[in-house]
Order: structure tokens, then C-alpha cells, then sequence
């Protein structure tokens, strides 16, 4: 995608997603289980968020990150702690994102054609927007509907764009099923498409929907990017069904 939004706009995501993230936490409770993560409690998704929100500052300072696992944040952080310490995490963050130098030189974990200080602010945005949903979820012991989370559809094109296009394809394919395959996933509120090409090799990625495909998974941007990351099942399908369910079995980014 050649635009979306900037980088201003990324931060506020981050911050209001901070927000709803620890409200819902707070009124679920630490115990509470999170419906999109079953292995996962409500702290340990407090953990996870606040050990994250840490380790990407410390990529753009260059400096070492101060927490390993979730298991030794909830290890070193009392309990009743835990919300407070994960909203000084990401003030912190979002002071670091403000005030950093635009041309930081600091490590990426992939290429996006951006600069680092922009990767690490919309990498942050789409990861604190996703992990909120879980924690509304585990507020309302079920994942909510896009509509009912009100995501902006310009970010969530924008996530599926990142999710699709940079992280989908990194490695060998992972929806290989025998034979090459071809995807279309379109967006039925912003006008965005993409086709996904499955090969053996690899899975490539272009921005467009195919003329012909093995499937099409169509849905508002909100409905494509909750449901692609797992948290979500409003997506349409027709074609072969079978390519979004591996895509869910195979597909697990937390």
C-alpha cells in the first residue's frame, strides 16, 4: 500500500489501544482467560504487551531489552502492579517514538520499505490494536465483532497490508497443499485486494485482486484483519474453504 496512515496517526493508535487494552484488563481481571490466546490468562497478555512495548524502544535506543519472556515479567512485577507497569511501558514507548531522531539507524525484524522510526511506530500500532481486541475479549468472554470494536478501516487495511505482504510470506509457504493455489483477498469497504500466489517455495504476495483464484476471502477491512489474525470469523469465503482454514491452523503470529 502506498499510503495509510502517518506517522502521527500510528502513535495516536498506539495510545488509544493502551488504553482500551488496560481498562478491559482491569475489569476482566488478571485471572481471566483470553478467548483468541486459551493458553493465555489476562496477565499474561499484560506481560506479553508491556515485555513487547519494552523490547521495541529498546530496538530504537539501541540498547538491550529489559525483560526476556512474559514468564519473567510476572516473575519480577507483583500482580498488582502489572496494569500500571504496562502503562508506564508504553509512555515510555510512545516518549521514545515522539522524540527519537526520524533517520534512527536501529535493527528491523524485516524489510518494509520504511524507516526504522516508521516501522517500529506502525509495527507497534497494529500490535497494540490487536492485542486490546483480546483483552476486550476477555472483558466479554468472547472476541468481539469488527463493527462492535469500531477499528478504523484505513488502519486495518493498512494492517492487512503488513500482515500480507510482509509477514505472510517470510519463510517457506505455509499453505502449500499439494498444488499451487491462488488467493484473492478484497476488502469490501476500502477498495483494497491482494492476491496471494501459493507455491511449494514460497507464497508471493501482489497488491490487486487475481482474475481467476483458487478462493476469494472478501470482508470489511476490520473483518479481513481480525479474522487473518486469528481473532475474528466474519470473513466470506467462496472457492476453497480449505485455504482459510490452514491459513488459521498455520498462520498463529502473537
Amino acid at each position: 500500500m502506498s499510503v495509510g496512515p502517518t506517522i502521527d496517526e500510528f502513535r495516536s493508535v498506539i495510545d488509544a489501544a493502551t488504553h482500551r487494552l488496560s481498562t478491559s484488563a482491569r475489569t476482566a481481571g488478571l485471572t481471566a482467560l483470553v478467548p483468541p490466546c486459551p493458553d493465555w490468562t489476562v496477565a499474561d497478555l499484560v506481560a506479553h504487551q508491556g515485555m513487547v512495548h519494552r523490547w521495541a524502544q529498546a530496538q530504537i535506543l539501541g540498547i538491550e531489552a529489559p525483560f526476556a519472556s512474559e514468564s519473567v515479567v510476572l516473575d519480577r512485577v507483583a500482580p498488582t502492579d502489572l496494569t500500571d507497569w504496562f502503562l508506564d511501558g508504553a509512555r515510555e514507548l510512545l516518549d521514545t517514538l515522539s522524540t527519537a531522531d526520524p533517520d534512527v539507524d536501529a535493527w528491523v525484524f524485516m524489510e518494509t520499505g520504511r524507516t526504522p522510526l516508521e516501522f517500529w511506530t506502525r509495527r507497534q500500532a497494529h500490535e497494540t490494536t490487536i492485542h486490546a481486541v483480546d483483552a476486550v475479549a476477555a472483558e466479554q468472554g468472547s472476541i468481539p465483532t469488527a463493527a462492535a470494536l469500531g477499528i478504523d478501516p484505513a488502519l486495518a487495511a493498512d494492517g492487512l497490508d503488513e500482515l500480507l505482504v510482509r509477514f505472510a510470506p517470510r519463510g517457506r509457504s505455509k499453505l502449500y497443499a499439494g498444488e499451487p493455489a491462488t488467493i484473492g483477498v478484497e476488502t469490501t469497504d476500502t477498495g483494497h485486494a491482494w492476491t496471494l500466489s501459493v507455491s511449494e517455495e514460497a507464497l508471493t504476495v501482489t497488491e490487486g485482486a487475481p482474475e481467476s483464484a483458487t478462493a476469494r476471502w472478501r470482508g470489511t477491512a476490520g473483518a479481513l484483519y481480525l479474522g487473518l489474525w486469528n481473532r475474528g470469523d466474519e470473513i466470506e469465503v467462496s472457492g476453497d474453504r480449505t485455504t482459510l482454514e490452514r491459513w488459521r491452523a498455520r498462520h498463529r503470529v502473537r
